[in-house]
């Protein structure tokens, strides 16, 4: 049987202002009566191509650092709520999927404070611990919401990201950042955002440059740090490879770095 994920009263009022904001977004890019090509023959309409995302249950726990991951786009779930399409990773996980485990493994590690050695951690072990005490506590969300469904095409499908973020007019209502407030993150992490697969001036339109302060490169380049103001709140904010970059260390180019610029610590 897949896990559950049960939210407290205060988590379904949150999960209940997301709906009403997805609502709102999909009502705003059904203006574009085009169909979509999102790879997908019988999903052709921002909603049926619309993939919700948020958080898990422990996200707003007091004593929890609340972690947004912000990824680009979801992939294979067009009209589904993404908890519905991890549960049967969640259920049995598979160490082949790298989205995942790099994300599990970081927010672990940051739920105990980085003192927990990399060898030491285990997918399974992570999830059996997060399900048992229903603490997950993190958050991950995609720039677009319009899931690539196209089979056989792992990579970011720049024609429909470009599609959504022109047609949210983000310029005039910034559904984004409402997403962000409703989430108040105390971290964010992306991955890879700023490589070129999404248009300056949308990035600039959820992600302001003029937010960001204080860059810090790490060695190598494995990760970029900033301090990030979020509606008067300054945060922590890393950006990262994409989670799902092949030969890409998990020990050195996402566990280390997090670790080190949240708690001053590079674990063995």
């Amino acid at each position: 049987m897949p896990k559950k994920f049960n939210y407290s009263d205060f988590e379904k009022q949150k999960n209940k202002e997301l709906e009403s904001l997805f609502a709102d977004w999909i009502k705003q890019l059904s203006k574009n009566k085009t169909p979509i090509d999102n790879g997908s023959k019988d999903k052709t309409s921002p909603a049926a191509c619309f993939a919700k995302d948020g958080f898990f249950p422990g996200y707003f726990d007091d004593n929890n650092l609340k972690v947004c991951f912000i990824g680009r786009e979801t992939r294979l779930i067009g009209g589904y709520d993404f908890r519905d399409t991890t549960k049967e990773f969640f259920d049995d996980p598979d160490p082949k999927n790298s989205w995942w485990r790099r994300i599990l493994k970081i927010m672990y590690g940051i739920q105990n404070n980085g003192e927990i050695e990399f060898k030491k951690l285990n997918t399974i072990d992570i999830l059996n611990e997060m399900y048992d005490s229903n603490k997950y506590g993190f958050a991950v969300i995609n720039i677009s919401k319009f899931s690539n469904d196209y089979p056989n095409n792992w990579e970011s499908n720049t024609n429909l990201i470009d599609r959504f973020l022109k047609d949210s007019e983000l310029d005039k209502r910034n559904f984004f950042n409402e997403e962000l407030e409703i989430l108040s993150p105390d971290v964010i992490i992306t991955a890879n955002l700023w490589n070129g697969l999404i248009k300056e001036e949308y990035l600039n339109l959820c992600l302001p440059p003029e937010k960001f302060i204080n860059e810090k490169k790490l060695k190598d380049n494995v990760a970029i740090y900033y301090e990030f103001n979020l509606n008067g709140k300054k945060i922590d904010f890393i950006d990262l490879y994409h989670f799902s970059a092949p030969g890409k260390s998990d020990k050195y180019c996402y566990y280390n770095p997090v670790m080190k610029i949240l708690f001053n610590k590079n674990r063995k």
